[in-house]
């Protein structure tokens, strides 16, 4: 947490030194934002990212937002686990070597944040900052092997180290903060190609960097 508090104030610090370009009446404009692209912590292991945004001015330089998305991020974490599980079928404990790849989490970020544009021109470079909450899901992507050491007809009969239950999965549901930059290129009076790359500390899972590219409006 002292690492975050730290990269907030410096990322806090212009916004509140800066002075407006021109004065305009806060929230007078409300602008839409739909982009998409890749969201990852390592690129072999990259997932498809979409977001929505509604941003609105604070001032001239500043604009505040909403965002949902929607993303998928994988954990590239292999491991093994050993267990067993009873089945109805046959009335039987089976033992089972499930041996995991990758951890995919699927996630919907609800985000408030902020917008502070460096300089206002046909391309215009910005740095953004969001804080927010994701809705996550979790699946253990691999492979089980059923019956590896043997089926049993009581649990005493299974071997000590398969004696346990299937290990449970965090969702990964949890708070996340973002730290990011990019730029817009003015395509019209209205609407803009809009480039960025935020990096997500996430509370529960892996952080992340994400890259999009799209229209705001």
């Amino acid at each position: 947490m002292k690492k975050l508090s730290f990269l907030l104030m410096i990322f806090l610090a212009p916004i509140l030194l800066a002075q407006d370009f021109e004065s305009k009446p806060t929230f007078s404009k409300v602008y839409f934002g739909v982009l998409s692209g890749i969201n990852f912590n390592t690129i072999p292991t990259a997932g498809a990212a979409i977001s929505f945004e509604i941003k609105s001015n604070v001032t001239s330089q500043i604009n505040a937002k909403f965002l949902l998305g929607y993303s998928v991020l994988y954990d590239d974490n292999s491991y093994e686990a050993k267990y067993y599980s009873f089945q109805d079928f046959d009335a039987q404990y089976h033992t089972r070597l499930l041996e995991v790849d990758r951890v995919k989490y699927t996630i919907v970020p609800i985000s408030l944040g902020a917008e502070y544009v460096l300089l206002k021109n046909k391309t215009s470079p910005f740095a953004l900052f969001e804080v927010g909450y994701n809705f996550s899901s979790s699946l253990a992507e691999g492979i089980t092997h059923d019956g590896i050491a043997g089926s049993y007809d009581t649990i005493e009969e299974v071997p000590d180290e398969y004696r346990n239950t299937a290990p449970p999965l965090e969702d990964g549901s949890s708070f996340t903060l973002g730290i990011g930059a990019g730029i817009k290129y003015m395509l019209t009076e209205r609407m803009d190609l809009n480039i960025r790359y935020v990096y997500h500390y996430n509370e529960s899972i892996i952080n992340n960097s994400q890259v999009l590219i799209g229209l705001t409006f």
